[in-house]
């Protein structure tokens, strides 16, 4: 039986593509590939859920096909709980009543619009 060779992976293709652990947990998302040439080193700098890189060395990774699959389990950092603050509601509108018939009128209205009394 030949062995199968590895087919090579154009770097534009990796970019985006989703970063799967060995659990089938989502670890985030690729965003670069970092090489260090004189240790002869490439990572992989994935943008997280919680929106942090991180690098992953390419001897975690077990395979590159429509995700990239790691062969570790990641512990990723609890995202904290946003706690949303209560918006207090609008003022209401600010309305005057006309002095003659109490029908509103809005506080720069100089007359009454239903029966045309002055109002300042």
């Amino acid at each position: 039986m030949a062995e199968k060779k590895g087919v090579f992976v154009p770097t534009q293709r990796i970019m985006g593509m989703q970063v799967i652990d060995s659990k089938g947990s989502s670890v985030g998302s690729v965003k670069d590939i970092a090489v260090n040439v004189p240790e002869k080193k490439i990572n992989l700098i994935v943008t997280t859920k919680s929106r942090t890189d991180m690098d992953v060395p390419w001897e975690e990774i077990t395979s590159i096909v429509d995700v990239v699959l790691l062969r570790k389990e990641i512990e990723l950092p609890k995202t904290p709980e946003v706690t949303q603050i209560p918006v207090p509601p609008p003022p209401p509108p600010m309305v005057n009543a006309c002095p003659n018939c109490g029908a509103s009128v809005i506080p720069t209205a100089r007359f009454c619009p239903k029966c045309g009394t002055k109002i300042r």
